[in-house]
């Protein structure tokens, strides 16, 4: 038996390559560590630059006065100058805006009469709903007899610089609720 544990000792007592083994773990833990610098801020700063394009683009249309004419080229304007909040994310290759005009016209039941998007970006849908459909609101969110709300969605797809060494590429979403200021929107732009 002592012939089987002699190698195994001198295994054990060996350093030869003991400072290697350290800096592989050590390089490891440290690129890791620098990438999550870099990776996780990016993540964050993309979620909170889509919350105030929603936020901006919500109360922009809703400041759209229908009395001025235009109604289109206005929004067309606003979907265009979306892409300007989001830099230096580009909604026009990784993203979209959907403008959303949810009504209640008789008090029945609250519908979206019209939808806008931005002209190029991904291929998204509403979560809110279609035109003409019934919305998707959340909670206790209502729309009472006569009233009006815009809602502004923006998908965007985040693809990270590393792979997906912290993240793996995902859709992200955000909307924003806001009511009209001067009078309701519920004419299709035109």
């Amino acid at each position: 038996m002592p012939v089987v544990t002699a190698p195994l000792k001198k295994f054990a007592r060996q350093e030869d390559g003991v400072m290697a083994m350290e800096m592989a773990f050590a390089l490891l833990f440290l690129t890791v560590l620098i990438l999550g610098t870099f990776e996780v801020p990016r993540f964050l700063l993309l979620g909170q630059k889509m919350e105030r394009a929603a936020s901006s683009m919500s109360d922009l249309v809703a400041q759209i006065d229908p009395a001025d004419g235009n109604v289109q080229a206005k929004i067309n304007d606003l979907l265009e100058a979306a892409n300007g909040l989001m830099a230096p994310y580009d909604l026009g290759v990784g993203g979209r805006v959907i403008i959303s005009s949810i009504a209640n016209p008789t008090g029945d039941q609250e519908t979206i009469v019209w939808q806008q998007q931005s002209p190029s970006g991904i291929a998204a849908t509403s979560k809110i709903g279609a035109q003409g459909a019934a919305p998707a609101l959340p909670g206790s969110m209502v729309v009472r007899e006569g009233e009006n709300i815009i809602v502004a969605e923006i998908v965007f797809t985040y693809e990270p610089l590393f792979a997906s060494l912290i993240y793996d590429t995902r859709t992200l979403y955000s909307r924003a609720f806001t009511r009209p200021r001067f009078s309701n929107l519920t004419n299709p732009p035109s």
